[in-house]
């Protein structure tokens, strides 16, 4: 799985194929399709790991992503500017995270977790 991170995916230009992450304190969630916003992301994390809601909506990192080269590539789009300050101070954490999130899609069909961050501004 490669990931290619940049600003390209934005709130008003969601398609179906788009969804939403979610990242706090280690942990994640995220969903398939512009259906729910971020702050049902919120929720739903803090409910699951049982984290405060307010903590993970003021500390809690926000994303878009989607798949895109038939699955060998996920793109991934911060959506505020601390967001994708996080991910330049923790690359490896939140590669993790999306091989967590996103690599058993292709688990079975990969040798290794392959990853390529690209910053595009």
């Amino acid at each position: 799985m490669k990931v290619k991170f940049d600003w390209t995916i934005q709130d008003g230009k969601l398609s179906p194929d788009t969804g939403r992450l979610v990242v706090h304190d280690g942990e994640s969630f995220h969903t398939n399709g512009p259906s729910a916003d971020h702050n049902d992301l919120i929720t739903s994390l803090a409910a699951r790991y049982r984290f405060s809601r307010s903590e993970v909506a003021s500390r809690g990192y926000r994303f878009y992503w989607r798949w895109i080269d038939r699955n060998e590539i996920i793109q991934v789009s911060p959506v505020r500017r601390i967001d994708e300050d996080w991910v330049e101070g923790h690359r490896r954490e939140f590669l993790g995270i999306l091989e967590r999130e996103f690599g058993r899609r292709r688990r079975r069909e990969s040798k290794l977790f392959e990853s390529v961050l690209s910053v595009n501004l």
